[in-house]
């Protein structure tokens, strides 16, 4: 499970990377085509926020890797002991219930979206939607490893 982790999230900062530095270009390229040549690439608009979505739903799982996501913290940072672990449980599984069910309504969505092109670059939408599933999913496995390493952890040792 720890080796799939850190492949994982090696891929995912690897997507990202790429994902941002093309959404990067593409933006800037936009810029000078229209106000350097009076054009603009029909396609370089709608790859550029596909790509922020991309980037969007693969940073999700890289975040809740490392426990940056937003949370109550007037809340928790003034509870200890066994009050913060079980906070911590039900936030776990209150997020396994949301993630499941965005992984199963997001199959749904790229099943349906599978007849369905994009208008300038005519690529199926499924393409693009196929990161919500991946995305949640990812963070759906880190979700379940955080909670797993909560209920092994003695409640006085949680910070």
């Amino acid at each position: 499970m720890i080796a799939l982790s850190r492949f994982l999230e090696k891929m995912l900062k690897a997507l990202v990377i790429v994902a941002n530095a093309a959404m990067l270009l593409l933006v800037f390229g936009q810029v000078i085509t229209r106000y350097v040549f009076g054009w603009t690439p029909h396609f370089g608009e709608e790859l550029a926020r596909y790509l922020f979505v991309w980037v969007v739903f693969l940073s999700l799982p890289l975040v809740a890797r490392y426990g940056g996501h937003m949370c109550i913290e007037t809340l928790t940072s003034r509870v200890k002991g066994a009050t913060l672990k079980t906070l911590n449980i039900l936030a776990d599984i209150f997020s396994i219930a949301f993630l499941s069910i965005m992984v199963w309504n997001g199959v749904r969505m790229v099943m349906l979206a599978d007849f369905q092109t994009s208008p300038a670059m005519m690529i199926p939408m499924s393409w693009v939607y196929v990161v919500i599933p991946f995305g949640c999913g990812v963070m759906l496995l880190y979700v379940l490893g955080n909670l797993v390493r909560v209920l092994k952890t003695p409640a006085a040792e949680l910070k």
